[in-house]
């Protein structure tokens, strides 16, 4: 039985004591914010104005390559009519490029990802290179094409690539049994909301890969652990317990909220529908602290009670 609590059942009280329990808000975007590929859903916008007019931080926690930093900045400006800065988005390949200037980084880069993904790697600077072979395999010569006739690389990433193949996995493998070349990884949702029910994710097609090469790859999107840090690290004066995390996702959100110690506030507008709460033990690591049915709920002003679900209608990465 769930033992989360629903922001509607709290008294104007318990509602204070909420609001005062959390200084910084990580929040994820698709099927929270807005519907994927449609408008903001209804009471999102009053909710992040009310979050900043209480003074609170808020940084966007998304493992939507599909779409670039820029994309999601206008999106915000053009639906919502809020200012968000670029520090305020955590995208995968943001956190990627980041990540390789750290370890000042200059080598060539096989990528496994959307052309959104790809183009800002280019744009900060670093080389792709390009898939070998004629993309299509009718003889075993197209295979080795494919796999062994490109250029090593001395990185290999994997995001959401809706053109993934084998021959590319295979590539990606050949090029990883180099100890030296890097393996890192973005989104790594297990299953992603599509249509009226869920497809396989970017983190089933990494973990071929990892199995095959016997080793993990640094990851840089939900649910990866080196993200988590990278979020701690990221608010150093903050201590997790004053951080609240919004998601619809139980394990890309939720699950990985509560490793890091923060508190949880699980939306319904994405892809968890409230049985799915509801059939989790109180104990379980991916049980919300809060639920709502939409991030409308935590404004002052009074927001739809059951918003149009993008669970009949959805494709999105948490």
């Amino acid at each position: 039985m769930s033992s989360a609590k629903h922001l509607k059942t709290l008294s104007e009280d318990e509602l204070g004591d909420f609001f005062d329990s959390f200084d910084l808000v990580f929040c994820d975007c698709d099927g929270v914010v807005w519907y994927p590929l449609r408008d903001f859903i209804p009471g999102s916008a009053e909710a992040l104005s009310h979050l900043e007019l209480l003074g609170k931080q808020v940084t966007f926690v998304t493992n939507n390559s599909i779409s670039s930093v820029k994309e999601h900045i206008e999106k915000f400006e053009k639906q919502g009519n809020l200012k968000i800065d670029e520090h305020q988005i955590v995208h995968p390949a943001q956190t990627i490029c980041d990540h390789l200037r750290s370890i000042n980084f200059q080598g060539l880069i096989y990528c496994l990802a959307t052309p959104p993904f790809k183009e800002l790697l280019v744009a900060a600077g670093f080389r792709l290179t390009e898939d070998s072979g004629t993309g299509i395999i009718r003889s075993l010569k197209d295979l080795h094409d494919a796999i062994f006739s490109g250029d090593s690389v001395d990185a290999v990433i994997i995001d959401v690539d809706f053109n993934l193949s084998a021959a590319k996995l295979m590539r990606a493998h050949v090029q990883l049994q180099n100890p030296k070349c890097l393996f890192l990884a973005g989104a790594a949702d297990a299953l992603i909301p599509f249509g009226k029910g869920e497809i396989i994710g970017p983190g089933a097609f990494i973990d071929v890969v990892s199995q095959s090469v016997g080793r993990q790859p640094t990851a840089l999107g939900k649910p990866g652990e080196d993200l988590r840090r990278l979020l701690l690290d990221r608010h150093p004066e903050i201590p997790p317990s004053r951080v609240l995390f919004v998601g619809d996702s139980l394990a890309s959100d939720i699950g990985f909220a509560r490793a890091s110690g923060y508190q949880t506030l699980l939306v319904l507008t994405g892809g968890t529908k409230l049985e799915d709460v509801q059939r989790l033990p109180a104990d379980h690591p991916q049980m919300p602290d809060y639920l709502a049915d939409c991030l409308g709920q935590i404004a002052p002003t009074s927001a739809p009670k059951n918003p149009e679900s993008s669970n009949s209608d959805s494709t999105h990465l948490t």
